[in-house]
Formats: structure tokens, C-alpha cells, sequence
């Protein structure tokens, strides 16, 4: 299993429209092969700020599945302009 980890910034003001699109985007990916579950968490400090987790079976289902496909585009097309600058990403595997 691997965790995928997005730090995101939005645009300041659009907070409760990123956690509204974020519904939307989560249906795409949580559908999305090899995908396991994911969350999103508000920062407490900085209402703009959010880390969103996403648990795949494998980092080729994440990028080389979903990040070549067309559901990908949708997503990002759902959130992505919310997007103050791009996301701070990386895949994690629980160590032992």
C-alpha cells in the first residue's frame, strides 16, 4: 500500500467552494483502479491550507493509471483552479 500526499493551498476565499468541488473530485478518484480510500484535512492554522491523502495499492496505479486518464483531467479540471500554486505531492510507504 502506498500513500499518496498532497499539501494544497487554495486561493484565499475559496475554501468552502475547494471542500465542495473536493466531493465531486473524491467520487472520480475513489473510483478510480487500485485506489483504497482517501481524506482531506483543513489546516487549523491556515483555513486555505489542506493535506489531502489518497492510499493506492500501487504508485503505478496513481501515476501511470489514474494520471494518465481521462477521469485525471476531470478531477483536476473540478479543483485545480481553486489551486493557489501547484501542489507539494509524494508517495509514502509505512516503514516497519
Amino acid at each position: 500500500m502506498v500513500q499518496e500526499t498532497l499539501l494544497i493551498d487554495v486561493k484565499p476565499g475559496t475554501e468552502q467552494e475547494f471542500e465542495n468541488a473536493f466531493k465531486k473530485a473524491a467520487v472520480i478518484v475513489s473510483s478510480a483502479k487500485g485506489c483504497l480510500g482517501y481524506e482531506l484535512h483543513r489546516c487549523m492554522e491556515q483555513e486555505n491550507k489542506y493535506l489531502v491523502l489518497i492510499k493506492w495499492e500501487t504508485v503505478e496505479d496513481h501515476v501511470t493509471g489514474f494520471k494518465n486518464s481521462t477521469d485525471y483531467q476531470e478531477m483536476k479540471s473540478l479543483i485545480g483552479h481553486y489551486y493557489l500554486h501547484i501542489p507539494h505531492a509524494g508517495h509514502y510507504e509505512k516503514v516497519d
